[in-house]
């Protein structure tokens, strides 16, 4: 027997009769096998999961490559038939979603002018209240009331006041008191959430609930008439009121707008001219006020204020809203020296005002209410 030191090799058999590969310990000396036995089984299944392992990797990264290759060849070819079209559309996906993003930014300007949302002047010398109330979803809202004090002050209409998309109520306070006095009214000045002393942020959707839980309130007043309700709405406070005139119709007496627009969409593509905004679809905007749909649902008296010095939104849009009102009763007055902002101060304004207020009052009697009457007034 030769005293020369074993040698242990490992090596590897393909069992034809089992069908799989089979592990031996083979003892040899100076390279003569003189004795073979199996591994142990801990051993062999050990090594057998870990080629199993490398084959499943393997054949991964082979069809993962042939994947690719496949995948690869018609983004090539596409790219180089149509990269422009490519990056146009890219550069639209991508100019859409920056302004979806960044559209509240661009709509709600509540810090403008500064010190907005921590000053807002309060009227002196005339009956007012402070007042503050809950919206439906908990928003804290500051409200001014205007009480006309005059003869048969019990029986005075009351105006909901939605102003722009700047400022607050106080800085509209010139404006409202020249209502009080020149039209015999109750105003109730509404700041929307986010916007001076009230809470929140303002959204679309919650400039909605702001007007809702104004209307309510003012349904809760005793001293009010309930039967003389109006709405009134510049520009962003337009689309509020058509909104809320809408969905109220039964507690609404009669609406009043004054530069206001046709909806977001139709303002976008009017402001971004150098940009194909009119074929962005509608889910593209974060705020839409659809106001020329809306108007549809408005069949109380409407008055249409427009400005035709107004540099912001086409008159244009006023006229069309005047056309597509329902009303049986709707006027539209027209101010070729008005702007944006200031067509209040114009010469004859205020009595288109009285003027339709009257009529609507006078129109509540059943004879009055069955006549169908319209007009345009250039003052």
């Amino acid at each position: 027997m030769c005293n020369s030191k074993a040698i242990l090799l490992k090596v590897h058999k393909w069992n034809c009769l089992s069908g799989r590969d089979e592990a031996w310990e083979i003892i040899t000396s100076k390279g003569f096998a003189w004795s073979k036995r199996p591994l142990s089984s801990t051993m062999e299944k050990s090594w057998m999961l870990w080629t199993f392992v490398k084959r499943w990797l393997l054949a991964l990264a082979s069809w993962s490559w042939s994947l690719c290759r496949i995948c690869l060849l018609p983004l090539i070819v596409t790219f180089h038939l149509y990269g422009g079209i490519i990056l146009l559309i890219l550069i639209f996906v991508s100019i859409a979603g920056i302004l979806y993003k960044f559209q509240d930014v661009l709509l709600y300007f509540p810090e403008q002018p500064p010190s907005s949302r921590l000053y807002v002047p309060m009227p002196t010398g005339i009956p007012h209240e402070n007042i503050f109330i809950k919206t439906k979803d908990g928003v804290l809202l500051n409200l001014i009331l205007l009480r006309y004090t005059g003869d048969n002050a019990a029986y005075s209409p009351t105006i909901i006041y939605f102003h722009g998309n700047a400022g607050n109520i106080g800085h509209r306070l010139p404006n409202a008191l020249l209502m009080l006095v020149n039209l015999k009214v109750n105003l109730i000045l509404v700041d929307y959430r986010g916007y001076g002393k009230s809470e929140g942020e303002a959204s679309e959707e919650g400039l909605y609930l702001d007007s809702e839980a104004v209307l309510d309130y003012v349904m809760t007043r005793s001293d009010l008439d309930k039967t003389k309700i109006f709405l009134f709405g510049r520009s962003l406070g337009g689309a509020v009121a058509i909104h809320l005139a809408s969905e109220n119709s039964h507690r609404i007496s009669a609406i009043v707008v004054e530069n206001t627009f046709l909806s977001i969409p139709y303002m976008a593509s009017t402001l971004f001219s150098f940009f194909p905004m009119r074929y962005l679809p509608l889910w593209c905007y974060k705020n839409k006020f659809l106001s020329y749909r809306k108007i549809s649902q408005c069949r109380m008296p409407s008055l249409f204020i427009s400005g035709l010095s107004d540099q912001l939104i086409p008159p244009v849009m006023m006229k069309q809203l005047y056309e597509l009102s329902p009303a049986r009763t709707k006027r539209l007055a027209i101010f070729p020296d008005g702007t944006h902002n200031d067509t209040w101060q114009c010469q004859g304004y205020f009595t288109a005002l009285e003027q339709f207020i009257k009529e609507v009052i006078k129109s509540h009697s059943p004879e009055e209410m069955a006549k169908t009457s319209s007009n345009v007034t250039i003052i």
